[in-house]
């Protein structure tokens, strides 16, 4: 019975350290080109739903390769919903944009071992980064949600870009949405505990789980007055958007969610 015993706590301690394996994560690297200096630059903001259709349809390479052939030109792409076994296909399709950011989001609901992830792909040098868990949410999954903070130097009147991207909680907005509002509050603080300057260019992007109207009430005006959305999906930014819309990959059948683009001015447009 002994010898039992111990075979059991043996294979017990061997799945529960196979199950917290420390998920992948990528740091940007370091450049060594010099800073850019660009007068406007586009950004994206695209929810892949794990690389399926609406309703399953597709397959995450040829989604993704699909997606990544929409573009028009973007410098910086943040996308939710990476499932870190997928990353390594996505570095392949977007192997154009050399300094990426991933990090992974987990399940906390006990008994479950989902991953998922947020990453930000950019062609520009990133200067920095940081990444910090907003909240958990308190029903289904549990997911863990992280924010992604980057900054990138973009030259000109800016001097530099603090992109923050973030995949908000979705509780089934029971209770009048509290706890994706409480999502977006706490997104804020992050937001506003970096003390950022008015004179650089501040952008928040990604699936926000809350319609414009729910997120103007709590996303100031006066600090980030131009926005495009679809849906849950947003870019808000500091500065002047040239242009601004949304790929219709819901429609493609690329993902549940469409796509957000805007051209961010850096000069004097």
């Amino acid at each position: 019975m002994r010898l039992q015993f111990r075979l059991l706590i043996s294979l017990f301690i061997g799945i529960s350290m196979v199950g917290c394996q420390e998920p992948i994560i990528e740091f940007p690297q370091e450049s060594n080109e010099d800073p850019v200096n660009v007068s406007d630059f586009r950004i994206v903001s695209y929810n892949i739903h794990g690389g399926k259709g609406p309703n399953g349809e597709g397959d995450f390479r040829s989604n993704l390769q699909s997606f990544h052939d929409l573009l028009q030109g973007e410098s910086i792409v943040c996308m939710q919903e990476v499932e870190p076994d997928c990353w390594p296909a996505i570095k392949s399709i977007f192997s154009d944009f050399e300094y990426r950011y991933f990090v992974p989001q987990l399940s906390t609901k006990f008994g479950t071992h989902k991953e998922g992830g947020n990453a930000i792909l950019s062609k520009f040098p990133i200067a920095a980064y940081e990444n910090r868990l907003i909240q958990t949410d308190p029903g289904g999954d549990k997911w863990e949600r992280k924010a992604l903070y980057v900054r990138v130097y973009i030259g000109l009147d800016h001097h530099y870009l603090n992109l923050f991207h973030y995949h908000n909680t979705y509780n089934w907005h029971e209770s009048n949405s509290a706890s994706e509002k409480a999502g977006i509050e706490r997104f804020i603080n992050y937001v506003n505990s970096k003390q950022l300057s008015n004179s650089e260019l501040n952008v928040l992007a990604g699936d926000m789980n809350l319609s414009k109207s729910d997120c103007d009430q709590i996303i100031s005006n006066q600090e980030f007055p131009n926005s495009v959305y679809s849906w849950v999906d947003h870019i808000y930014s500091s500065g002047l958007m040239l242009s601004s819309g949304h790929y219709s990959t819901y429609e493609l059948n690329l993902s549940d969610h469409q796509a957000v683009w805007s051209v961010l001015c850096n000069s004097d447009c």
